[in-house]
């Protein structure tokens, strides 16, 4: 949808195109396109001149020699394109506007959205879904935007594009002023301060004016009118690009939908303010993921161990039973590790009936540990925490990975004999394929004093999170 730029680019292009020519005539070829009476619409508008042409918001103003005002809003696909007299109409023309040099003007909306209502000068400022708008950016006052939404928890994206505290910015322009303010965009509107609502009115204001001087943004099927495209495309920094690293960290952009609005965020730069944090790591065996989580625990945070968990499941009878039976193991009163990691590393596939005996217990148990601790942060280590289907449980995502040569020898170390089994697992991990996922990458590339310096300053990072 063309937003304050796009439009105001429309109209610095249109107004040297219609200004001080008359209207021969007007071809109405779809009805809804026309907001009001139609032949009102024609009746008074031919044969008078375009004086001047004015914006408010996203919606164009044709101020007419006879008072009266047209007043058009684009909505998602329209377009003004000027043509000769004896040039077809464009594809999807709604309106053709003829003018007294042999040139006409023709209104194009392939989507059938936008619409043209006929005012006068004494009260389109008046008319419904102008008089509702707030100011534009510059024009905006953090106090008396702090007092407007003290009462609404609505998401700060879906408080910006209702248009009612400030007007002209639409979803591109709330991405970019939103991952520009630092700001995630399901924080309730209400929860911002004076100071914060400070920093959206300026960074709104800067980069609308850049889009301003660019031409607007052409993207995807938009383009502001015949050969025009604008050039600030190049210049967004988080809209359109999911799954890309963020310009600012590195971290990968996310997409989520807000009110129904696809919407691109930094994770890291844009911290959601909450009064718990759920973290997860998750990485390879050996790669240091224990260490980190105690290391949590050491600088006072809640902390959780799925190992911890499924050692403790392993003593339940239930479970017992269930696994022995399951993989043909002698039947007792615990669980033979030595000889289920042997079974797995000789049938890897098997790896699959394991966890679906044990991960719906670790879930449950994790969940009873959030609710347990609620408030802080929280941490858990959950090693396979995509093959789990955890990760949706977790406001932050951490890897633990080590060089190789290191997590084989902290593997011969801890297990011995063992580790060529364990090795075998580790060839089954989806932690390479989902690493990318990660808010944030700890390497364990060091002794323990720097990996305790990454830990600390990650700790840091987090608390800007919380509220």
């Amino acid at each position: 949808m063309p937003e304050l730029p796009e439009v105001e680019t429309v109209k610095s292009v249109l107004e040297k195109v219609v200004n001080g020519h008359s209207i021969t005539k007007i071809d109405v070829l779809r009805s809804s396109s026309i907001h009001g009476d139609i032949n009102e619409f024609v009746k008074s508008l031919e044969g008078e001149k375009y004086l001047s042409m004015s914006r408010i918001g996203k919606f164009l103003i044709f101020h007419m020699s006879n008072d009266k005002v047209i007043i058009s809003h684009l909505r998602m696909e329209g377009k003004y394109y000027e043509l000769l007299e004896n040039e077809p109409n464009t594809k999807y023309a709604r309106v053709v506007i003829h003018l007294d040099n042999g040139h006409k003007v023709c209104y194009d909306d392939s989507r059938c959205f936008g619409y043209m209502k006929l005012s006068d000068e004494s009260s389109y400022k008046k008319d419904k879904e102008i008089a509702k708008l707030g100011p534009e950016p510059w024009d905006a006052d953090a106090k008396v935007i702090t007092k407007q939404v003290k009462r609404s928890s609505l998401p700060i994206k879906s408080a910006l594009l209702s248009q009612e505290l400030m007007t002209g910015l639409g979803n591109i322009y709330v991405d970019e002023t939103l991952f520009a303010s630092k700001i995630h965009p399901l924080t309730p509107a209400n929860t911002l301060s004076e100071k914060e609502w400070s920093t959206i009115i300026k960074e709104a204001s800067r980069i609308l004016k850049e889009a301003i001087v660019s031409g607007g943004s052409t993207i995807k099927s938009y383009h502001p009118g015949k050969d025009i495209d604008g050039n600030f495309q190049s210049k967004l920094l988080v809209y359109g690009r999911k799954g890309e690293e963020c310009p600012e960290c590195g971290a990968p952009l996310r997409f989520i939908k807000v009110g129904g609005r696809g919407t691109t965020y930094c994770p890291n730069c844009q911290p959601v303010k909450k009064n718990s944090l759920k973290v997860a790591i998750f990485g390879k065996i050996s790669s240091g993921k224990s260490t980190v989580l105690e290391l949590f625990k050491e600088a006072g945070l809640s902390t959780l161990s799925s190992d911890a968990v499924v050692s403790e499941l392993y003593q339940r009878k239930e479970v017992i039973d269930k696994i022995n039976k399951t993989f043909d193991l002698p039947k007792s009163e615990s669980i033979n590790r030595d000889l289920l990691r042997e079974h797995l590393s000789k049938n890897p596939k098997d790896i699959k009936k394991i966890n679906n005996i044990v991960h719906p217990l670790v879930k449950k148990e994790a969940e009873v540990f959030f609710k347990k601790h609620n408030k802080g942060i929280v941490v858990m280590e959950v090693p396979l925490l995509y093959e789990s289907k955890m990760d949706k449980m977790f406001d932050i995502i951490i890897g633990v990975e080590a060089p190789v040569s290191k997590q084989k020898q902290l593997l011969k170390d801890r297990e011995g004999s063992k580790a060529s089994q364990l090795e075998e697992i580790n060839k089954t991990s989806l932690y390479e394929l989902n690493k990318k996922k990660a808010d944030y990458i700890i390497n364990n590339d060091g002794d323990l004093p720097s990996l305790k310096t990454k830990v600390n300053k990650l700790i840091s990072k987090l608390k800007c999170h919380l509220n």
